[in-house]
């Protein structure tokens, strides 16, 4: 209060708006208001978020000695224990957050049981250990408000299809980053609710395919891990944005691939990373869905196999004229590794062979081609796709991939 009777004006804000200020406070400095005044002795126990960070107590992802570390995993367990045991539990919580490395899994068990029971609505656990951890059994009526997950570095076991699929009615967005999928049955992740759905290097060895089944999903991000029988998309009706990453590390076969974009025929949206040209070449038994809805279609880090550019451009030619409604076409670093100039020399002239016979497609709506390039070579090449393409104008952009 400032001198002369001045009001305090934050003291005289509702709790409802004094919650939603300190939602932006990391949780020591949260409960630490209680000293401010008898107004707000007790605000902290009724926020509407619960946020337990190893970082708020200076643990480091560095590896540090262990005295020092010792002292400030204690500091952060007698924090936790004594933050959830106090908090009031008469209504069910906005978001539960834990971001840690587990150094006592029996503590790390009692913060998540006891943060699931108040029933959150965005529940995100983040372990930072290499290993991953094993939750612990939770009961499936405190997810009866969840409508965010966000996982990272856990072990799901083989309960978890099954409680998605009975125990979260209002889910509507799924993050799994770094997560394996175990056990001995089938791996399911079924939700007539899931809007948003990513899954981020994640690994299945039970030797069941990843089955998703999520007719209301508007968003997909799939990076690849390891999915040892493969993963099988259904019902996506209401695809409108998605993104398909393979990494370097992970090859697919040429049926999983030309699988995966036959089950995304509904997008508005596409964006490949790490694709090569097999799966997009003309079979005559084999042919691509007509993607109707496509409007932007993103190919990244695509076409770098050992075809010559006279069947790479035929391979996206075959795919473009699948989908007559496309407008957009960007190609980020496509076609051609960096090859020194000796390398570079060798390649234009077996390009040069062919560089009469390269065809033409129709695509009447694609309008526009941009291409985001690194080397000259990279430019002179990939701008003879205005060859293919004649209707579509064509705007480069060189970036450079490393600094020098």
């Amino acid at each position: 209060r400032a001198a002369g009777g001045a009001v305090d004006q934050l003291s005289v804000l509702p709790d409802g708006l004094i919650h939603t200020v300190l939602s932006f406070l990391p949780a020591p400095e949260v409960v630490q208001t209680c000293v401010l005044s008898q107004r707000w002795r007790s605000l902290w126990r009724s926020a509407p978020r619960i946020s337990i960070d190893e970082q708020d107590f200076g643990i480091s992802l560095m590896i540090e000695r262990d005295d020092a570390l010792e002292v400030k995993w204690a500091r952060l367990e007698d924090f936790a224990t004594n933050l959830l045991l106090f908090h009031d539990n008469t209504s069910s919580l906005g978001e539960f957050r834990l971001s840690s490395r587990v150094y006592n899994q029996r503590h790390v068990d009692r913060w998540i049981h006891r943060g699931i029971e108040y029933c959150p609505s965005v529940l995100i656990i983040l372990i930072l250990n290499y290993c991953r951890f094993k939750l612990p059994p939770v009961v499936g009526s405190n997810f009866c408000h969840l409508k965010m997950l966000r996982l990272c570095s856990v072990d799901l076991g083989s309960h978890f299809a099954d409680l998605l699929c009975s125990a979260c009615p209002v889910m509507e967005d799924l993050k799994l980053g770094n997560c394996e999928f175990s056990g001995n049955s089938s791996q399911v992740i079924t939700s007539p609710t899931l809007k948003k759905l990513e899954l981020e290097s994640c690994v299945n060895n039970t030797g069941y395919p990843l089955v998703i089944t999520v007719p209301s999903l508007a968003y997909l991000c799939l990076c690849y891990g390891y999915y040892e029988a493969g993963i099988s998309l259904f019902k996506m009706d209401s695809l409108v944005r998605a993104k398909i990453y393979v990494t370097e590390y992970e090859t697919l076969s040429q049926q999983t691939e030309r699988e995966l974009l036959c089950s995304l025929y509904n997008v508005t949206s596409l964006e490949l990373v790490g694709f090569g040209a097999e799966e997009m070449l003309i079979e005559k038994s084999d042919k691509f869905p007509i993607f109707h809805n496509m409007r932007t279609l993103d190919l990244h880090g695509c076409f770098l196999d050992e075809y010559e550019l006279y069947d790479k451009l035929e391979a996206l030619g075959s795919f473009l004229q699948s989908a007559p409604c496309l407008e957009k076409l960007i190609l980020k670093y496509c076609m051609f590794h960096s090859f020194s100039d000796s390398e570079w020399e060798m390649e234009r002239k077996i390009i040069t062979l062919h560089r009469e016979e390269v065809k033409t497609f129709q695509c009447q709506q694609l309008k526009l081609i941009e291409v985001v390039y690194d080397h000259d070579h990279d430019h002179q090449l990939i701008g003879r796709l205005g060859r293919s393409l004649p209707d579509a104008s064509i705007k480069l952009k060189k970036l450079e991939r490393f600094s020098t």
